[in-house]
């Protein structure tokens, strides 16, 4: 599959009127990581060799990750079936070469500059539709990324961790080992496997089936000068999106307020001295989680997928520290 599309993609490249491009070698390794192949390319009096990562897709969930794991492999050239159009925006902001198989290309350096937008897609982009990321499924899979060690806990636990109903966790379970998310050790043992593919998933997926289906209103502050730091949380409310993500890495000012809670929103409006705006920069969410922390921030899962969900190139740099500090723990 990967050499497969990695030569359709090449072949679409070399349609490119006075382009060369040939691929040198597949599985290459670069300092000391694994790399999953080298291509020179040619123009003219141009040449210069770049190391190709494969992505079956690309989605703005995934650009964090390996913006952080790639940063020292250069130059580097993404090469995908499909690639998401704000995965095209922000590879093209962080200057990140990419290719696809219907002969979308970005490259940029010193010497030479390529862009080209076919407004084609090889193949429609298709999220996991299983049982696993359905509304319920996917708050179960957000406890089982919390704690991997639930994964062997009796069905009824888990099910009043993720507050849903008993009979919804062997249904997720069931989507869990068709697509070999989790491997049987024995009658009543799991173990783990692909977990970065499945948390990518689970926030694609919150982002799309769950995140849209919560309580939200958006408000703006009667007083100019309110700072939100300065605002006295209530029980079971926390700071999401930029907020968590200035909390977590000190890298970003949040020009944008995110909290969720499990309160009465005109409580908060009252208590807060908001008032309903659509256009307000304010925004409550449902809190769709339990947990035992009183952490003044939501969990960083949650924050990096609010970050990434933005075409915020500072929202992306802020995600991808959290990707390297804080999610690389979870997977």
């Amino acid at each position: 599959m990967e050499r497969d599309v990695i030569d359709i993609v090449t072949q679409k490249l070399n349609e490119i009127p006075e382009m060369d491009f040939q691929i040198l070698t597949i599985a290459e390794r670069a300092k000391g990581r694994s790399i999953d192949g080298k291509i020179r390319v040619k123009r003219n009096q141009y040449q210069r060799d770049w190391y190709v990562e494969f992505k079956t897709q690309l989605t703005p969930a995934m650009l964090p990750g390996l913006l952080s794991q790639r940063q020292d492999i250069k130059p580097m050239i993404v090469m995908a079936e499909y690639i998401t159009p704000n995965a095209k925006k922000i590879l093209q902001k962080e200057n990140i070469a990419y290719a696809d198989a219907a002969g979308n290309i970005f490259l940029a350096d010193d010497r030479l500059f390529i862009l080209i937008e076919t407004n084609k897609a090889e193949r429609k982009y298709t999220t996991t539709s299983n049982r696993a990321f359905t509304q319920a499924g996917l708050k179960i899979l957000y406890v089982l990324l919390q704690h991997s060690e639930y994964v062997n806990e009796p069905y009824r636990f888990t099910a009043e961790k993720a507050i849903v109903g008993l009979d919804t966790i062997s249904k997720v379970y069931k989507a869990l080992k068709k697509e070999k998310y989790i491997i049987p050790i024995n009658e009543k043992e799991y173990k783990w496997n692909k977990r970065e593919e499945l948390l990518i998933n689970w926030i694609e997926g919150y982002i799309k089936n769950l995140k849209p289906k919560l309580r939200k209103r958006t408000f703006k502050a009667l007083d100019n000068n309110q700072h939100w730091q300065d605002i006295p949380l209530p029980l079971n409310t926390c700071w999401g999106g930029a907020n968590a993500g200035e909390i977590l890495t000190g890298n970003l000012i949040a020009d944008h307020w995110t909290l969720y809670t499990e309160q009465d929103f005109m409580t908060l409006m009252k208590a807060f001295k908001w008032i309903p705006d659509p256009n307000g920069k304010i925004t409550v969410i449902e809190k769709f989680w339990k947990d035992d922390n009183q952490d003044n921030h939501v969990p960083p899962l949650i924050a990096y997928a609010d970050l990434i969900e933005e075409d915020n190139p500072r929202y992306i740099e802020t995600a991808k520290i959290m990707y390297e500090k804080q999610l690389k723990d979870l997977i």
